[in-house]
């Protein structure tokens, strides 16, 4: 039987994209109070918005927070946390799914580029599990998401695979460093999913040949595995439009 998210506080940092918004609506359907961190306060208060005006009416203002952060930094993590426990005094569940990508040929990326990528991708996800965990004292969840570039990568994407194959090394430490906490952690590999990330152009040339996810489905599979009893845990899922090739991209 699913587990209730009546009550729960479940963190979403890269809240204001569309795979983040999107992952908040479908926890607070279900009761969660729902954090939002992102960089572009502007967008934030649009997302907001959204998830309210899409909520049943007697959802309160007080189930969806936004806090501006970025999370490649520190500082920006530590104050995001205390933030959170201000104003929810708890933390429950983490979904990590801030993500960037830097495209290029590996001849042209810069040290700039690559740390650009790793300290949001994996370090940003890296702190804020920590600080997460700190707080889980009764136990809860971190769900990273991933991507199947992390087996599969395309051409022109080392810094993003490279990212994304840290972040499910990642996800096996912290499952074994929560077991005895009662922190279950998972990962989401998506395939091809409609976001800000590409463009209108690329998403036609792919979807001609590939397919596409909506953003609804990965939040679905976040919901599958933030349902779960706490003594279960789905450690590792790959989530693909039925017509992409899993291997031999690009």
């Amino acid at each position: 039987m699913p587990q209730s998210l009546a009550g729960k506080v479940a963190l979403v940092t890269g809240g204001s994209g569309t795979i983040g918004k999107a992952i908040s609506k479908v926890l607070l359907s279900e009761g969660a109070t729902v954090v939002l961190a992102a960089r572009r306060m502007t967008q934030l208060q649009k997302a907001k918005q959204e998830l309210l005006a899409s909520a049943p009416p007697t959802t309160s203002i007080d189930t969806v927070h936004i806090v501006s952060t970025d999370i490649s930094k520190e500082e920006c993590i530590m104050q995001l946390f205390s933030e959170i426990d201000r104003v929810c005094g708890r933390i429950d569940i983490v979904i990590n799914n801030a993500g960037i990508n830097v495209a290029k040929p590996t001849t042209d990326l810069t040290f700039d580029d690559l740390q650009k990528v790793l300290s949001v991708n994996v370090v940003g996800a890296l702190m804020c599990s920590r600080e997460a965990m700190k707080r889980m004292i009764g136990g809860g969840r971190i769900i990273n998401i991933g991507s199947i570039s992390a087996s599969s990568p395309r051409p022109n994407s080392a810094a993003y695979t490279t990212s994304k194959f840290a972040i499910q090394g990642l996800t096996q430490s912290l499952a074994l460093d929560g077991r005895n906490k009662g922190i279950a952690v998972g990962i989401i590999h998506p395939g091809n999913v409609v976001s800000e990330l590409l463009s209108s152009e690329d998403v036609e040339i792919r979807g001609k040949t590939e397919g596409f996810l909506q953003a609804e489905d990965v939040a679905k599979c976040v919901l599958t595995m933030a349902t779960l009893p706490s003594a279960a845990n789905v450690l590792e899922m790959t989530v693909i439009p039925t017509t992409q090739p899993f291997i031999g991209r690009g």
